[in-house]
């Protein structure tokens, strides 16, 4: 998460409902931006199945139905992990997820969890 997120944990309801798109604003009001790797990227696929518990399919079409239906819109894709971190350090409100190989620097990201 960007530095300017206050949150010191997020639980499991809440983070599927960020990367889904259901929920667009965090607690104190502010807006989230979502980045994800691209959805045949290894790393995302582990991440929505391990941390979101459904499969990327499943994360896809709701992206797809939201946008559609004109209720929604999709989370900015990044192309890979060197960009996520970039992004997510510069962007107020932001989430994302990177593999725990990556050396992250505390004072541009805050790490809620690691897997």
């Amino acid at each position: 998460m960007s530095l300017d997120v206050k949150e010191q944990a997020i639980n499991k309801n809440f983070l599927l409902a960020a990367f889904a798109m259901r929920i667009t604003r965090w607690p104190d009001g502010r807006p989230i931006r979502v980045f994800v790797l691209p959805d045949r990227h290894p790393l995302h696929q582990r991440f929505v199945k391990q941390r979101l518990q459904v499969f990327p399919y499943q994360l896809r079409n709701n992206w797809d139905r939201q946008v559609f239906t004109g209720t929604g819109a999709f989370p900015v894709t990044v192309d890979n992990m060197e960009e996520m971190y970039r992004m997510v350090s510069q962007t107020e409100g932001s989430i994302g997820y990177i593999a725990d190989s990556v050396k992250l620097s505390p004072e541009q990201v805050r790490v809620v969890d690691e897997f």
